[in-house]
């Protein structure tokens, strides 16, 4: 079963969490998701208090770790060496992902060095005064490392990593409950050409 890593911390964007975390939650069959945090309950940017299902430190044992965003909670914790130190990620051999300026974040841990990357319009000049060269689109994969940008592009980052661990049709059934009813093609031509366009390395290779 695949282990999957959701990392949240105080001020967290709520859609962020909850859109990735409802989505996966959907398949209890083919994966596991925990979120993970500093502590046992995070407070999210609009207050609603989430308990943590354990500690960052095992998202090194993840088969998939996600960052959520926060404009004020990723300020604080980029500049926290205890955090970042805490983790020891492989992108050889997990696949990992930010969402909007959980970017950042990839930045400190210096998964986004010589790539492209995206990030929230408004977190581009932070994530470029980090020194990572930006671009926009809603999906930016090197390898086994993508970084999203707008809080809808989730679905986007969702759809790439289970691709690329199942194929399209997986990616498929894992979106299908969200999509609005009657544009399944519009969303499958967005979601399809996001993913193609979204790939700068070109290397299909999955751990």
């Amino acid at each position: 079963m695949i282990r999957i890593a959701i990392i949240i911390f105080d001020d967290f964007t709520d859609i962020d969490l909850f859109l990735m975390w409802d989505i996966l939650c959907r398949n209890k069959t083919d994966w596991q998701v925990k979120i993970l945090g500093t502590k046992e309950q995070h407070r999210s940017t609009h207050g609603l208090l989430i308990t943590t299902h354990g500690s960052i430190s095992e998202a090194n044992d993840a088969d998939v770790v996600l960052f959520s965003s926060g404009r004020i909670g990723v300020i604080n914790f980029i500049e926290n060496k205890s955090f970042l130190e805490t983790f020891s990620l492989n992108p050889q051999k997990q696949m990992i992902g930010s969402i909007c300026s959980g970017s950042f974040i990839l930045a400190k841990l210096g998964l986004l060095e010589n790539v492209l990357a995206t990030t929230h319009p408004d977190a581009k000049a932070g994530l470029q005064a980090l020194g990572v060269a930006t671009i926009d689109k809603p999906l930016v994969c090197n390898g086994n490392v993508a970084t999203a940008g707008g809080c809808l592009s989730a679905i986007y980052l969702v759809g790439w990593f289970v691709e690329r661990l199942y194929n399209a049709e997986k990616r498929r059934q894992t979106l299908k409950a969200i999509i609005p009813v009657g544009q399944s093609d519009i969303y499958e031509q967005l979601i399809t050409s996001s993913i193609k366009e979204g790939i700068f390395n070109k290397d299909e290779s999955v751990y």
